[in-house]
This record gives C-alpha cells, sequence and structure tokens, in this order.
C-alpha cells in the first residue's frame, strides 16, 4: 500500500429534498427587467409620435412665426387657384350673388357686379400685362370680391404697386394682401 503515509479521505454524501439553484440566466426575474425595458422603449416611441403629430397638425398662424414663410406658387395659367364658398354665413350687405344686376345708377343704367372667376382672370390679365409684375411669384385667390395675394415680392414698392394694379381691377371689393417681401441673397 502506498498511501499508507496519507490520511484517508471520506465522502459523505447528504440527501436533500430542495435543488440547489443552477448558475445562469433565471427564469422568472430577469425577464422582467426586459419586459420593463420593451415597455418603456415602445411608450417613448409612441408619446414621441404623438408629439410630431400634434405639433405638425396645428393651422399656421403667421403672426407667431419666428422665421418668414416659403411659400410655393404655382405657375401658369391652369394652376390658378379656383374660387371656393364660404361656409359661414355673411351679412346680405357685403354679399353681392354673381350675374345679378346690381340696383339701378343715376342714369337709369344697371351695370352687371363681375363674378369671382371673371374678377380673378381680369387680375391675371392685369398682371401679366405689365412686365415686371409677370414675373413675380405672385398668386391671388378672390372670393366674393375679396381679393387675398399671396408669395413673394423683392421690395415694398413692388408689393404696393400689385396691390394697386389688383386694387384697379373692377369687382375687387376688399384686398388681403398677404405678400412677403423677401431680401436678395448676395
Amino acid at each position: 500500500m502506498a498511501n499508507q503515509g496519507r490520511p484517508s479521505r471520506s465522502r459523505f454524501t447528504v440527501e436533500t429534498s430542495a435543488r440547489r439553484p443552477r448558475p445562469g440566466p433565471r427564469r422568472g426575474g430577469g425577464r422582467t427587467a426586459e419586459v420593463w425595458v420593451a415597455l418603456s422603449v415602445i411608450g417613448a416611441a409612441a408619446l414621441a409620435t404623438f408629439l410630431a403629430l400634434f405639433l405638425t397638425s396645428r393651422p399656421f398662424d403667421p403672426m407667431n412665426a419666428s422665421l418668414a414663410p416659403q411659400q410655393a406658387v404655382p405657375s401658369g395659367p391652369g394652376a390658378s387657384p379656383s374660387p371656393k364658398s364660404s361656409s359661414t354665413a355673411t351679412p346680405l350687405s357685403s354679399q353681392t350673388p354673381s350675374n345679378q344686376l346690381s340696383p339701378s345708377t343715376p342714369g337709369g343704367e344697371t351695370t352687371e357686379v363681375p363674378d369671382d372667376a371673371s374678377i380673378q382672370a381680369h387680375i391675371e390679365s392685369a398682371l401679366a400685362a405689365d412686365a415686371s409684375l409677370s414675373k413675380l411669384d405672385v398668386s391671388t385667390l378672390v372670393e366674393n370680391g375679396k381679393v387675398t395675394i399671396v408669395g413673394s415680392v423683392r421690395s415694398a414698392e413692388v408689393k404696393q404697386r400689385v396691390e394697386k394694379t389688383i386694387r384697379s381691377v373692377k369687382g375687387v371689393a376688399v384686398i388681403d394682401n398677404q405678400l412677403v417681401i423677401t431680401e436678395a441673397t448676395p
């Protein structure tokens, strides 16, 4: 016996009813953290989407804008804005039905009030007749004799000239001049 100088070791095994946990990922506790992370990511994405949609769905108010609006106005005769009917009721004194005769003038003659489409056509021809105004990025919309002018011009003088030209058209009652004056970039 070669192992006589060494003390002998004996093993004792004790059987228990409970199992020892194995090392590695836990089944219940580890998934709870994963679920919370996943729910947090989904919640953040939903909140970001909601905020983006909310902010972009508000109507634009030029009085509260911090930057000058950049307007893209279509060019050409086929792309002119069409007159639309107003859904709000207006007083009878300011509303003039199209193609009706106005009260007789002192000379006993009756004059026909032009409708919005003919006012629009006359405005377009008046702007096209002026060589410098025909090159501008200007668009108009006529509704019950009220003309809204949108676009961009290079100076206040040109803005006034456009308004004066449109005001000279027969049937124009009110002008809403929304032209933006842009500075030339070097």
